[in-house]
């Protein structure tokens, strides 16, 4: 039963909740499963070592049964426990859903970047901020180069997700350091099918920011500075800030529509 829940799992549009990397304690990330498979499933309860089972598995976190367990003591009227013959399993109830939207209302998450640690900027950059996002990638960055092929390349699940990449590829002055990464970018997107780039002409284009199912993403710089300057990263929930956040997608996609190919 456990593997078909998780196959089930995969298969489920989380978009319209919240973002499940936005939770940090381990009881909010069970709950989170909790809440879903009710909602989404229509499964009522699962047991600690299935709902360990699930954020191991399909979200790449890692925990165990016990944890989940000693997290759930204190969830206090969040849940209802099932006591059975091989076992406990657990339920969320209202005030645990309820929680759960209180945690990340209004949320905003902020990452600061010092100069000269481009090792760990990059690995902030891939695991804790891109590694949040779900499903397709809105991209905008004016300026990009073969450092920015590398970092996207750490995407989780990337050939499996549609990219759209807009720059300015003009902003390459050094035509060495153009052809390279013309010459790269051919190879990372033999590699992934559903990413694409392109070049924005009308006008200078100076945002940098990237948007997915559930986030908004502004960064300081373009990607591939990040590391070697003074910079910033703010995630925004998309559903706390929708407004924002369509008006930044229809621009997106008429710019889109303008564009050229690379």
């Amino acid at each position: 039963m456990g593997n078909d829940i998780a196959e089930k799992f995969r298969q489920v549009d989380t978009s319209d909740f919240p973002d499940f990397y936005a939770y940090e304690k381990i009881i909010e990330k069970g709950l989170w499963i909790l809440w879903l498979v009710k909602e989404k499933l229509g499964i009522k309860k699962l047991t600690a070592k299935q709902i360990a089972s699930i954020i191991v598995d399909v979200k790449g976190i890692s925990t165990n049964e016990g944890s989940i367990a000693q997290a759930f003591r204190k969830a206090g009227d969040k849940i209802h426990v099932h006591q059975e013959d091989d076992g406990a399993s657990y339920e969320i109830m209202k005030p645990g859903g309820d929680y759960l939207m209180s945690v990340t209302e209004g949320s905003i998450n902020l990452w600061y970047f010092e100069p000269d640690k481009p090792f760990t900027n990059k690995r902030i950059l891939s695991k804790d901020i891109l590694n949040r996002l779900n499903g397709d990638l809105k991209i905008v960055d004016p300026y990009c180069d073969v450092r920015t092929l590398d970092v996207l390349k750490d995407l989780r699940d990337i050939r499996n997700r549609k990219i759209q990449f807009l720059t300015k590829i003009d902003k390459i002055t050094n035509s060495t350091k153009r052809g390279k990464f013309l010459r790269e970018l051919v190879d990372f997107t033999k590699e992934n099918h559903n990413a694409e780039f392109r070049t924005y002409q009308p006008a200078d284009i100076h945002d940098r920011y990237l948007i997915s199912s559930e986030c908004l993403v502004i960064l300081g710089h373009s990607i591939k500075d990040l590391g070697g300057k003074e910079s910033f990263a703010i995630l925004l929930d998309r559903k706390m800030n929708e407004g924002i956040v369509e008006a930044l997608v229809s621009n997106f996609d008429l710019r889109w529509k303008q564009s050229t190919p690379i």
